[in-house]
């Protein structure tokens, strides 16, 4: 068959087209799948480099973040200054920090005040562990930008919001274990929270009612008291807990969060199914929501202890934030008292002018001093074990105001010469009267008048002689066990040497009514005064420790407590794994002679020939252990100055008579108080430092009448211990929430009513002395013990109350801008 040219001709063309189409075809698949893959490495690229911005953005908020949150924790209300500086310290992450207006890009923004500062508003925590608590917010926005060099760039907003929380907003806070058995029924009001375990139990037919929210982040214990003592015996009563508002619901002895106590099996599911349905997370612990609350102190490696103790030496260069926590620093005034000049002059921050001694005048005069002669022990005086001119106070002084603008002026002379001397005790038994004040201006008594016939005048009111030491005979110190001692032994261990603090006269002092500079002090919603006094204070290598020095208090084997030498349980506590004796060698003056020897020791009898002799020797010559204290008076509704007081001492602290109250009962114009202390203990005003000493562990001398009490406190406790064998059933307790407040009278009959708020955070390092009662040491009050609810409005709180402190995140957005 012949095939024609011309269609041969055609189809080679149309296979040419062909072929040409195709190889466009894949020339175009070739340039899309190219620029497919350009584009997708471009857009990864880009895609990289954004998602890289943002995690470096993300990073300098964080960072952001954490320094205001650091601010924070060292101050509840910082300035405006002190946030805006942390945006000059951004992260070096290769980014450059800027808006595209070319603003800062590492900034926070806040509400301001009229001072430009940031602005507070009391609020209620609505969830977390402070719900229900009212706290002062304030609300701050962090926005970051960054840019990296190839322009991509990421902004980020995080709002916050920074909340302070009184301490003084809980009925009852404890660091350490906290116990409620008191015998008759209780209720306290105010929340409770507990740090470790939470023992809950009360007397035979009575009833515990508590009424707002219970936490503790250990367990919660229904079985046993803490030193063990099961409370089938003796404490079968009710424990009525809060479910919601009005309502309550016992918690009985089966739902506790242990089937036992301490170190038996975890109660479940019964206590997770009664903590967050029966009582709706109202009684909970760490299983069902509780958590750890700490105090900033913490945070710079220190203890909640440290707010009431002397910094050391060169802490404003090694620990700022912790020095800048102390109340030390916080006071309007400071009060400073140790054996040399040195221990004072070597504290941070003091001025440059030196302590004042408080030997001899007669052989050291004090330029500027005109007040009542320091006293002396007399040559011819009942008692005396000491040289005759010895000094009856001896160390140095040193006072100091803060002013308004954080600057520091000595002031001892000052308050000295408004007088330093008390005037001698009334005795109704044996006939002394009740004579006037020598002194009737001075804010701090460091000595007192002798006991007399009469009332000193005249010129023997010159005479160094005429001064005796402030001193008082405290049971519970002096002590091993209730009930096994003699009446008329006094023991060295209970003899409290104190110094004496106005608060009428002080009040008077920051008024401007007495002395001249006291209205230039610092007043932060009020005055604060701290005190410290060291004197006797050496461990073993001859250094001051802030700390009693004697731990050997328990000594379970031993019916009456004797001394062995062996760290038992509830003995320690600083927590050093050490039993600290050092506190038991005793600190005699040259040429004294016995008792007042080597040979005496803290629960050692000061044996004489005759009660009335071994009675002066413990009152008339100079202390031989560190026994320091200081005492509050006059500070009864209208004598404290307005509108808050706050006393801070490293030492024990003895409340004397109705204090931010009468003999009415609580009244107005009240004002907002507060008193830390290593333990505070709660005189009627019928006490007598000298009928103390009369039958010193017979507790029938020491009458109390009906007094009143409104402030909040922070003080130590006693450590638990098991129950030695042959015991009253508490004793191994720390006395229980009722008996953190210390007696030291026979209370049969009268009422103590005390308004405030409780807190522990520490156990007691100079006042150790366990819990007992109730034959020797007192007998209980009737107790009108009440949560001040005052405190739940921040403007009514004492000064300086210490703030549990959180940051909030409530917001978080990325802004997305066109490229």
């Amino acid at each position: 068959m012949t095939v024609s040219r011309t269609r041969l001709a055609d189809d080679a063309g149309a296979a040419l087209i062909s072929a040409l189409m195709i190889v466009v075809l894949m020339a175009g698949l070739t340039a899309s799948i190219t620029a497919l893959v350009m584009a997708d490495t471009q857009v990864r690229t880009l895609d990289g480099t954004r998602t890289q911005a943002f995690y470096v953005t993300h990073a300098g908020l964080e960072k952001l973040t954490a320094d205001l949150g650091d601010l924070f924790s060292t101050n509840f209300a910082p300035s405006s200054a002190q946030v805006n500086a942390l945006m000059q310290n951004p992260p070096n992450l290769g980014a450059t920090w800027q808006e595209p207006d070319g603003t800062n890009g590492y900034r926070i923004t806040f509400p301001t005040n009229a001072a430009g500062n940031p602005v507070s508003s009391t609020m209620t925590v609505m969830s977390g562990p402070f719900q229900g608590l009212i706290g002062l917010a304030t609300p701050y926005q962090v926005q970051v930008t960054g840019r990296l060099t190839d322009r991509s760039e990421a902004s980020l907003t995080r709002t916050l919001q920074t909340v302070a929380i009184p301490v003084f907003q809980f009925g009852y806070f404890s660091e350490n274990d906290l116990s409620f058995f008191a015998g008759p029924n209780f209720n306290f009001g105010g929340r409770v929270h507990s740090n470790a375990s939470l023992y809950m139990a009360s007397g035979n037919g009575s009833t515990l009612t508590l009424a707002d929210r219970v936490t503790a982040v250990g367990e919660i214990i229904r079985t046993n008291l803490s030193n063990g003592w099961n409370t089938t015996s003796n404490y079968t009563g009710t424990v009525r807990a809060i479910t919601a508002p009005n309502a309550f619901r016992n918690l009985l002895r089966t739902e506790g969060s242990l089937v036992g106590t301490i170190g038996s099996a975890v109660n479940e599911p019964t206590w997770t199914n009664v903590s967050t349905s029966a009582y709706n997370y109202n009684v909970a612990n760490g299983r069902t929501g509780a958590r750890r609350l700490d105090l900033p102190v913490v945070s710079f490696g220190a203890q909640p202890i440290d707010l009431i103790r002397r910094p050391l030496p060169n802490e404003d260069n090694t620990n700022i934030n912790l020095l800048r926590e102390r109340f030390y620093t916080l006071a309007s005034l400071r009060i400073l008292l140790s054996d040399t000049a040195a221990d004072i002059t070597g504290l941070p921050g003091v001025t440059g002018v030196q302590p004042i001694p408080l030997g001899n005048l007669a052989v050291n005069p004090v330029p500027g001093y005109v007040g009542a002669p320091f006293g002396t022990v007399s040559a011819g005086a009942f008692g005396r074990r000491v040289p005759a001119g010895t000094p009856v106070m001896g160390g140095f002084i040193k006072i100091e105001r803060q002013n308004d603008d954080l600057s520091w002026t000595d002031v001892t002379l000052e308050i000295l010469n408004l007088g330093i001397a008390g005037r001698q005790l009334p005795n109704p038994a044996d006939g002394l009267p009740n004579c006037a004040e020598p002194n009737p201006d001075a804010i701090l008594r460091l000595q007192r008048l002798r006991d007399s016939n009469a009332c000193w005048a005249g010129a023997d009111l010159g005479l160094s002689t005429t001064y005796m030491p402030n001193s008082l005979y405290d049971t519970r110190e002096g002590v091993q066990r209730d009930g096994t001692n003699d009446e008329d032994a006094v023991r060295f261990g209970g003899v409290m040497h104190y110094i004496e603090l106005d608060a009428r006269n002080l009040s008077r002092w920051f008024g401007g009514e007495i002395g001249t500079t006291g209205p230039q002090s610092l007043n932060v919603n009020g005055y604060t005064v701290y005190f410290s006094d060291r004197r006797g204070n050496r461990n073993a290598a001859g250094e001051e420790t802030g700390e009693y020095g004697f731990e050997d208090v328990v000594n379970p084997l031993s019916g009456a407590g004797t001394p062995n030498g062996t760290l038992d349980v509830g003995e320690d506590f600083n927590g050093n794994n050490v039993l600290d004796t050092y506190g038991q060698t005793p600190q005699i003056v040259a040429g004294s002679w016995f008792p007042l020897d080597a040979t005496a020791r803290p629960w050692s009898g000061i044996a004489a020939g005759s009660e009335d002799e071994e009675i002066a020797i413990a009152r008339r010559n100079p202390p031989i252990f560190f026994r320091r204290a200081l005492k509050l008076v006059n500070g009864s509704l209208g004598n404290l100055v307005a509108p808050g007081l706050t006393i801070a001492s490293e030492n024990p602290v003895y409340v004397q008579g109705n204090w931010n109250a009468n003999a009415g009962g609580f009244g107005d114009p009240h004002v907002a108080t507060a008193i830390l202390a290593d333990a505070v203990t709660l005189l009627s005003g019928a006490w007598n430092d000298r009928r103390s000493y009369t039958d010193p562990h017979n507790q029938g001398p020491r009458n109390a009448t009906t007094s009143w009490y409104r402030f909040a406190v922070i003080a130590g406790k006693g450590l638990s211990f098991p129950q030695p064998g042959g015991t009253p059933q508490d004793f191994g307790t720390d006395g229980g929430a009722h008996n953190f407040l210390r007696y030291l009278e026979d209370w049969g009959g009268q009422a103590l009513n005390f308004r405030g708020s409780i807190a522990s955070f520490f156990h007691s390092r100079q006042s150790p002395g366990v819990y007992k009662c109730c034959s020797d040491v007192y007998s209980p009050p009737t107790r009108g013990y009440n949560f001040d609810r005052d405190f739940l409005t921040p403007a009514l709180l004492p000064p300086r109350t210490p703030m549990f402190r959180d940051v909030n995140a409530t917001g978080f957005a990325q802004i997305i801008r066109p490229r």
